[in-house]
């Protein structure tokens, strides 16, 4: 009996998750989705931020290599520019590569940029919805099965007093039956 009544609430829970399971799936592509975006935009941006050190660092070397420059200019020290010509040449090779890494950073970062606000609100919105049609569907299978049980408990009752009333009525006896005879039980 115990097995039959687990059966019948194990297909009651897998019917009622069946209704739902479009629902939950739908949520759980939706906030997966934002994560994934989350993601890709803070990768984006860590990116971006390196990208601009990179270039910001390389373009404080250049000035300083300027300054070197003048300094070793004006004070005719010819030792101080010969070493200062293939630095400055490594220096723009250095300057160039910064520059496009620092541009392929801003597109990668303006396509992987939404409003993480107005999403996120969105979302919010969405979640609420799917839990005011969960609530109202699962009120209305509440009503459903209280209806039902309800109805089976009646129908038991009904059936069960009929069968206690004819089991508690005299019994006349024919005379072709006997009368059970109490004391010969053993």
């Amino acid at each position: 009996m115990f097995g039959r009544e687990k059966l019948l609430e194990e297909r009651i829970g897998a019917a009622i998750k069946a209704e739902f399971e479009g629902l939950v799936a739908e949520l759980e592509r939706d906030l997966g989705e934002y994560r994934r975006r989350r993601r890709i935009k803070g990768r984006a941006q860590a990116a971006l931020e390196r990208a601009e050190d990179e270039a910001r660092r390389v373009h404080h070397e250049m000035i300083a290599l300027k300054k070197r420059f003048w300094e070793a200019y004006y004070g005719n020290d010819e030792a101080a520019l010969a070493k200062i010509k293939p630095e400055h040449r490594s220096l723009k090779r250095a300057m160039r590569k910064a520059e496009k890494a620092l541009k392929r950073a801003h597109e990668n970062f303006e396509r992987a940029d939404f409003n993480e606000v107005a999403e996120g609100a969105a979302l919010k919105e969405k979640a609420h919805a799917a839990a005011e049609k969960a609530d109202l569907r699962i009120g209305a299978l509440e009503k459903a099965i209280e209806g039902l049980l309800a109805e089976t408990w009646r129908g038991v009752k009904e059936l069960s007093a009929a069968l206690r009333d004819e089991g508690e009525e005299p019994r006349l006896f024919d005379a072709h039956e006997e009368a059970p005879d109490h004391r010969r039980s053993a």
